[in-house]
């Protein structure tokens, strides 16, 4: 490394400044080259610093779509489900009544009875499609949500107490939205009487 006239430093043939870009040499550079180096070691640190708080927000806003869009579809779903309900509940009374229609016409004409059963197990088919579950099975707990007692059994049994013992009626759910609830006979625990 040399000076010439005006004092600027000259680099050796690499292109490398000694003292300066060399690893464990000391610098010999005067006052302004480590000026100059000093802003650009400051003006990097900046640009890093700045790097991170973009690359943070950047991740940051990222995570917030994703929640978003995650939001998005499951409320997407739940509005799904809800519009589900309301075309089941909207159109089961009427599937009902045709259920009801079948009886009668039985009796005096068994091939349009056949057929009124053939519309009535289609349109169940399609409500079955649109999430129309039934509900209430002999058997299970008796659940106010679900059931409807009609009429209460005296049992022997302390495990049929407040259990559904018959089922006088179907139930329906579609979703979490109650159609119809089952209309059920329950059994009520009666200890027996001791004889005196």
């Amino acid at each position: 490394m040399s000076r010439d006239a005006q004092g600027v430093t000259k680099t050796d043939e690499e292109g490398a400044t000694p003292g300066v870009d060399e690893p464990g040499v000391e610098s010999s550079a005067t006052g302004p080259e480590l000026d100059e180096v000093a802003t650009l070691r400051q003006q990097l640190a900046e640009m890093e610093t700045r790097l991170r708080h973009v690359s943070s927000a950047y991740k940051q806003a990222k995570d917030e779509i994703e929640s978003t869009k995650q939001r998005l579809e499951r409320n997407a779903a739940v509005r799904e489900e809800i519009r589900r309900a309301e075309v089941v509940a909207a159109v089961f009374e009427p599937v009902e009544n045709l259920a009801r229609s079948i009886r009668p016409v039985a009796e005096a004409n068994a091939p349009a009875a056949e057929g009124l059963h053939m519309v009535y197990d289609q349109f169940m088919a399609a409500l079955h499609g649109l999430g129309l579950v039934e509900v209430g099975v002999e058997g299970e707990r008796f659940d106010t949500n679900v059931h409807e007692a009609i009429h209460s059994q005296p049992v022997t049994d302390p495990a049929s107490d407040n259990v559904v013992l018959s089922v006088f009626s179907k139930g329906y759910r579609a979703g979490t939205k109650l159609i119809r609830p089952a209309r059920v006979v329950i059994g009520v625990f009666t200890p027996p009487v001791a004889e005196a």
